[in-house]
Order: C-alpha cells, then structure tokens, then sequence
C-alpha cells in the first residue's frame, strides 16, 4: 500500500496532478521502509569490520609477514646451496676422495657462483686448480692385498708386518 492510496482511504480526492506531484515528492525526500532497512542493515556490517579491523595489531602482522619472508628467503638460499654444491660434486668426479674437504679448500658454497644458466662460473679452472693444489685427494685409492699365506710369525714384507700388527689389535 502507498502513501496516495492512505490519503485516498481517509477521503482526500486527489487531481493526477496532485497523485504525480506527491509521488515525486516523496521519490526525493522520503525512503521506503525496506530500503532503510537494507541500508541500516549494510551500515551495521561496515560498523563491524571497521571496527574488527581497528583491533587488530598491525605491528604483529608486519612482523608475523617479516618471519615469513625471512624463512621463505632462508629456504630459498638453502635450495641455491644445495644446487651449487650437487653441481661441484658432479664436476670433481668419482675420483675425488673427500668432496666436502675440495668445497672447504675452495671457501665454501657461498663463493661458487652460478652464470645465466645456472652452471658453476669457470668451472674447469676452479677444478683444475683444485687437483693440481690437492693432488692426494684425486684419483683411485690403490687396493692393497696382503698375503696371507705362510708363515704369520716372521712376516718378510712390510705390509705384513703392517697386517700382523693390525690383527695383533684386533685379535684376529
């Protein structure tokens, strides 16, 4: 029910100008009841959040969002370390004896830089470097066989001396 339809059950005749000029005039000063509504209702809901968001503690967010791009940088260097180092590993070969002592005599993961595609910067001469200043700790480890054959009491060789006073230790 309208407002015009309250006016005419109450006995005011109205002309359709009247009718027009009280609809218009209404349409710019007056709001329906269900548009308050809604509107009030919208204006509570941004009341609430303005107000939940004036709670919260920006400094710990912004410290909650440091730590996390912290850890993620950690993490990302970790994983640029762990590539640098497999890839120094692979280039020393299987015949380097102890790969962690060559990355140390190099100065450590933090000084091997990668190029634009992702390889170990001069890479042949750091290697090359590395055996010609560490030559022990390259090539095949000579397999030593003893004899154990014959008398274990007077051993003529020096490995066997060597073997007999291991097995001396060891009761063996």
């Amino acid at each position: 029910m309208s407002l015009i339809d309250d006016i005419k059950e109450m006995g005011v005749e109205l002309t359709s100008e009247q009718e027009s000029g009280i609809t218009a005039y209404i349409g710019k000063h007056f709001v329906s009841k269900s548009d308050y509504n809604a509107k009030s209702t919208q204006l509570k809901e941004a009341n609430g959040k303005i107000a939940d968001l004036e709670k919260r503690d920006f400094a710990s967010i912004e410290q909650d969002r440091d730590e996390w791009k912290q850890k993620f940088e950690g993490l990302q260097k970790d994983n640029l370390n762990k590539s640098k180092k497999e890839k120094f590993y692979a280039l020393l070969g299987d015949d380097c004896k102890d790969k962690d002592y060559m990355l140390y005599k190099y100065g450590g993961v933090d000084k091997l830089e990668l190029d634009d595609k992702e390889n170990i910067k001069d890479a042949d001469n750091i290697i090359k470097s590395l055996k010609e200043n560490n030559s022990n700790y390259f090539g095949k480890t000579p397999f030593v066989v003893s004899s154990t054959a014959g008398s274990q009491t007077e051993p003529t060789k020096g490995t066997d001396k060597a073997n007999q006073a291991l097995r001396g230790i060891f009761g063996k």
